[in-house]
């Protein structure tokens, strides 16, 4: 039997492996913001975009976002002008893209190419900080559908340290060790606690007394009511409310004066690619409600977080009755904040 040539061999085993190899290779994926027939209506798409910060969260190739007619890449949906966010080698690459905007662009999307396409897949902007070293964790929550994003608080003690024992919650939404955003609810110290201010008090109690002495009634009130402690304001990690398409955080705040007022409760969340703090929930909130507080939407979708309620469940979770309501907040686009439509609500 003749053996065949050497080259023969070899060119037997490209035309086998070669076009399996081809297969194998994964197409493009593109990241589409939106699209439509005509080119004005998805230009000022862009520019809405960009006024809500919605890539605040991702550094996109250079020259991206961008419009394409949809020829201009293989696999697009024909005789359509679109606003491409970047072109990744995986899907997994696009999807992860995906995810830093999605929290501002619902709509955003992911599509297979038919063809080669040059790569442009963004990357995550990320903040230039590293978790303190005796940060404790409070809990971690996934952004629904916006896979690897998470809120997550932690209980940090501040620098330079405070003058009375209090610390501060650490919030942040991170992809892995990317930090996109953060929110400090800063512990407060009331009273005096400084030495200045300590020296200051011995001195207001030293005149009250003198004036006691001398038969001024109202020291002697004064001096009834005892002198100002040092106290420390913490804030503490209550829930996060679901079912809004992102995560928020319910936060309360102790009152300078603990024995005689309740907490005051705020909500912290994404918006314009930052962790903002909501004006305060309205009436009594309490000291331990508003571990359960819930939250439902105007709508149902991914922009729930635009338009909801707060409130406490009834002791019968499924009644209506006996809700306790806490707020009605409604996002405010142009300045990038919730307000609310409740009397008794407060900006921060």
């Amino acid at each position: 039997m003749r053996v065949p040539p050497l080259w023969n061999v070899c060119l037997l085993l490209l035309c086998a492996l070669g076009p399996r190899s081809v297969l194998a290779a994964e197409a493009p994926w593109a990241i589409v913001l939106g699209q439509d027939t005509k080119r004005p209506p998805v230009a000022k798409l862009l520019a809405a975009q960009k006024q809500a910060r919605a890539f605040a969260w991702v550094k996109p190739a250079k020259g991206f976002p961008k419009l394409v007619a949809s020829k201009a890449l293989p696999g697009l949906p024909e005789g359509q002008h679109v606003l491409l966010l970047g072109v990744c080698g995986t899907k997994e690459e696009a999807e992860a893209a995906r995810a830093l905007v999605r929290p501002m662009v619902p709509g955003v999307r992911v599509q297979p190419l038919t063809g080669a396409a040059a790569l442009a897949c963004p990357s995550p902007n990320a903040l230039k900080e590293a978790l303190p070293a005796d940060a404790k964790a409070q809990g971690t929550f996934p952004f629904p559908d916006s896979p690897g994003l998470e809120l997550t608080v932690h209980r940090v003690t501040p620098s330079p340290a405070p003058a009375c024992p209090t610390t501060d919650l650490l919030l942040r939404v991170v992809r892995g060790d990317a930090v996109l955003a953060r929110q400090v609810m800063k512990g407060q110290c009331v009273g005096p606690c400084t030495p200045k201010q300590k020296q200051e008090e011995a001195a207001r109690l030293a005149s009250l007394q003198e004036r006691a002495r001398q038969g001024d009634p109202l020291a002697e009130l004064r001096l009834k009511q005892g002198s100002v402690a040092c106290q420390a304001r913490q804030t503490h990690f209550k829930t996060v409310l679901t079912g809004l398409g992102l995560p928020v955080a319910v936060i309360a705040q102790e009152p300078a004066m603990h024995e005689r007022m309740r907490d005051v409760g705020m909500l912290v969340g994404a918006g314009c690619g930052r962790l903002l703090v909501s004006p305060y929930l309205s009436g009594e909130t309490g000291t331990g409600d508003l571990s359960r507080a819930q939250a439902k939407a105007d709508a149902d979708g991914p922009e729930g977080w635009k338009a909801f309620s707060v409130f406490l469940p009834a002791p019968d979770p499924e009644a209506q009755a006996g809700r306790r309501h806490l707020g009605h907040y409604v996002w405010l686009a142009p300045k990038c904040e919730w307000v609310t439509d409740d009397a008794e609500g407060q900006d921060m």
